[in-house]
C-alpha cells in the first residue's frame, strides 16, 4: 500500500435469500461458495466484478489484486487509478475461523467520498453476481473491543495462510495482478537501500535494523526479510552480498538458505509460528495487509 496512515473500517457480512430471510450459521460453506467461487473467477479474469457507483452508472472503478485471490479470501484495490494514490483497499475474509464473515476498507479517501461509498460499490458489484443464487449481502458495522482494534490483521493473515489456493502457481499470468510476472533487466549494482521501494526506505531501514542488529540468529534475522518480501516492501530481492553489507551478517548463513527464506511462492515458514507473529507486527507497523 502507498499510503502511509491506516484509515480502516469493518463489516460483518450477511447473507440474505430472495425472501430476505438472515441466512445465519457460522460457516455458511454451501452458501458462502457461491462468492468464493466469484472471486476466483474475477482473479482469473472470466467473470469480473463491476464496481459502478451507486448513483452515476458512467462512473466505474478498476479493481487489482494485491495478492493472488484464495477460496474465501480477497485483498484488492478499487479505483479509478488516474494517480498513485486515487485508490482504496478491500479485505474480503469469508473463511475465518475466529469471526464471522466480514469485510475491511482502508483509506478510502481521495478516491471516495467516505467509507459508505465505497462498502456500497462493492456490496453492489458482490450483489449483481449473487443475484444468479437468490442471494444477496448486507453488511453491518463492525468496531472492535478496545485493545483488539488490529486482531483483524493477524486474522488475515492465518486465513490466507490456511486457504486453499484455488490456482496453480505455474498458471499464473495476469489476472489483475499487476505484480505478477514482472519482467525486466535485474539490477547490476546497487546498495541494500535502492532494493527498497523508494517511499518506503527510511521506515523499512528502521525496521530491519531495530529487528536485525543484535541477532546471529539466522531464524530471528531471515524471519524479517521474509516479513519485508511478504509486504511487497523490495522493488526487487536484495542479493545477499548486499544484505552482509548492510547487516553485516557474512557467514551466518549459505545463499541458497538465503534464497530459500526469500522465495515467499515456498512454504518454508508455513509451521513457524514465530514467523507469523514478526508478519503481524511488520503488517500493523507497515499498514499493510497481506
Amino acid at each position: 500500500m502507498s499510503k502511509s496512515s491506516c484509515n480502516s473500517r469493518l463489516y460483518k457480512l450477511k447473507l440474505v435469500n430472495t425472501s430476505e430471510q438472515v441466512i445465519t450459521g457460522h460457516k455458511l460453506s454451501d452458501n458462502w461458495k457461491a462468492l468464493c467461487d466469484a472471486i476466483l473467477r474475477d482473479f482469473r479474469l472470466e467473470e469480473v466484478f463491476k464496481f459502478v457507483h451507486p448513483k452515476d452508472d458512467g462512473m466505474v472503478y478498476s479493481r487489482h489484486y494485491i495478492r493472488p485471490a484464495r477460496y474465501g479470501y480477497a485483498a484488492l484495490r478499487v479505483g479509478q487509478f488516474r494517480t498513485g494514490e486515487d485508490f482504496a483497499e478491500v479485505y474480503v475474509n469469508l473463511e475465518s475461523k475466529k469471526y464471522e464473515p466480514y469485510m475491511v476498507l482502508l483509506n478510502p479517501s481521495p478516491a471516495f467520498k467516505n467509507h459508505q461509498l465505497l462498502a456500497d460499490i462493492v456490496a453492489r458489484a458482490f450483489n449483481w453476481v449473487l443475484a444468479g443464487n437468490k442471494l444477496s449481502i448486507e453488511m453491518e458495522r463492525w468496531v472492535p473491543e478496545k485493545g483488539c482494534e488490529t486482531d483483524w490483521v493477524m486474522d488475515c493473515i492465518e486465513t490466507s495462510r490456511n486457504s486453499e489456493k484455488g490456482y496453480n502457481v505455474d498458471d499464473l499470468k495476469d489476472f489483475g495482478f499487476e505484480k505478477l510476472l514482472k519482467k525486466g533487466r535485474k539490477r547490476k549494482t546497487g546498495n541494500f537501500r535502492s532494493y527498497i521501494k523508494p517511499e518506503y526506505v527510511e521506515k523499512v531501514m528502521e525496521w530491519l535494523h531495530n529487528e536485525i542488529d543484535d541477532t546471529k540468529d539466522v531464524r530471528v534475522f531471515m524471519r524479517a526479510m521474509r516479513a519485508i518480501a511478504r509486504l511487497d516492501l523490495f522493488v526487487e530481492r536484495p542479493p545477499m552480498k548486499c544484505f552482509f553489507e548492510e547487516f553485516h551478517k557474512d557467514g551466518l548463513i549459505e545463499i541458497s538458505a538465503y534464497n530459500n527464506y526469500m522465495n515467499i511462492d515456498n512454504d518454508k515458514c508455513q509451521k513457524d509460528g514465530a514467523y507469523y507473529d514478526v508478519l503481524s507486527r511488520a503488517s500493523v507497523y507497515f499498514g499493510i495487509i497481506v
